[in-house]
């Protein structure tokens, strides 16, 4: 069961989701990324640069890879999340767009100061499912709130590797929404 669990976590890493995300709102998002380019741009900085984390913590020892893994994949998040809001507002990219990757940035800010300052570990992985499913909502059609349904397995998973506890999960869940409404705000995206 163990592995099963595992499993499911490997799956559901931010960025994977991210990559369904960025994929179904370039298809079915009304123009919400500028071109073609700017959707490669998206999967450069929401996936491929936050996933660089996890070959890089293969460096570390075994015993001492967990903790190293998860600062680093929120480091390298933050970094591509900067990049891809930097690249959008320079190049005149349409207010979707600059509110995705706004939503993305500040998500992992939060995240970040809750794990580096505060100390408390919000679930990446409940942050990376409940952002992007809000997103698919909002930008295409109230049926992607099923996708909310993925918090079920993914919190089970945290809960029984001892990765995250309930409250964990719920404001890790909690904080993306909150993140996007800000971000539509300042974008009217």
């Amino acid at each position: 069961m163990k592995a099963f669990f595992k499993f499911i976590r490997v799956i559901t890493v931010a960025p994977v989701i991210a990559a369904a995300t960025v994929t179904l709102l370039y298809f079915f998002g009304n123009g919400i990324f500028k071109d073609t380019f700017h959707y490669f741009a998206a999967l450069l900085t929401l996936t491929f640069f936050p996933l660089l984390a996890y070959p890089l913590s293969l460096i570390k020892p075994s015993e001492t890879r967990r903790g190293f893994q998860r600062s680093a994949a929120i480091v390298f998040s933050v970094a591509g999340y900067i990049a891809g809001l930097v690249f959008s507002l320079v190049s005149g990219a349409p207010a979707g767009e600059k509110t995705v990757y706004f939503t993305y940035l500040l998500s992992g800010i939060i995240i970040a100061l809750s794990s580096f300052v505060f100390k408390y570990k919000s679930s990446g992985h409940t942050c990376g499912i409940a952002g992007p499913v809000a997103l698919l909502v909002y930008y295409i059609n109230p049926v992607y709130a099923f996708g909310f349904l993925l918090l079920l397995p993914v919190s089970q998973a945290s809960v029984k590797m001892k990765r995250h506890t309930p409250s964990q999960l719920v404001t890790g869940s909690v904080i993306p929404v909150i993140c996007m409404f800000i971000s539509l705000s300042l974008f009217k995206g």
